[in-house]
């Protein structure tokens, strides 16, 4: 018997803001809207080597951050992926609450690794987001993976489900989570 991958072990999270929750029906147009302007600008902050990814060194304190690199295995070379991964969650209505211009505040994605990723705005006016990886143990996880799985079982492509299947893996969650 094979024994089981070992658990990640990730920085506790300081709260799990309850504002941290998918919105219910996100509007078409929105979504849209949302994969035409959405985009993405690494933050130091969220890697342990921020200079592999041509960034400048993080001189604030780190927290309970989670960390691309570090955490998640996410390379530089895993950079020019990440448009595609914003078109991901936003094509499977992963977006949070919504904000002034029509701009969710949070957008979550699901990586082909199975990690889920949380986008954070940056810039409202320009729907810039950073983001980092989710913790298995974030009260998160489990409803953006069900809506992630449930989009990729009806509307996804292979790669999408082969990603819904590497998430339930990597998370542990129950098959009817």
């Amino acid at each position: 018997m094979k024994k089981p991958a070992k658990r990640i072990e990730l920085p506790p999270r300081r709260s799990d803001n309850d504002k941290r929750r998918l919105h219910p029906a996100p509007p078409l147009d929105l979504l849209v809207g949302l994969r035409i302007s959405a985009t993405y600008h690494p933050y130091p902050k969220h890697k342990r080597d921020p200079v592999r990814f041509g960034l400048a060194h993080y001189t604030g304190a780190r927290g309970g951050e989670t960390l691309c690199d570090e955490h998640a295995n996410f390379e530089p070379n895993e950079m020019p992926g990440i448009s595609d991964l914003l078109a991901r969650g936003i094509r499977a209505g992963l977006v949070g609450h919504i904000v002034r211009q029509q701009t969710p505040t949070i957008i979550w994605t699901v990586a082909d690794s199975g990690w889920i990723f949380e986008g954070r705005i940056t810039n409202i006016g320009q729907t810039d987001y950073h983001g980092y990886p989710v913790r298995p143990s974030e009260a998160i996880a489990a409803p953006v993976y069900r809506r992630f799985h449930a989009w990729a079982e009806t509307t996804g492509e292979e790669r999408d489900r082969k990603a819904a299947r590497a998430c339930l893996t990597l998370y542990g969650f129950k098959d009817g989570v």
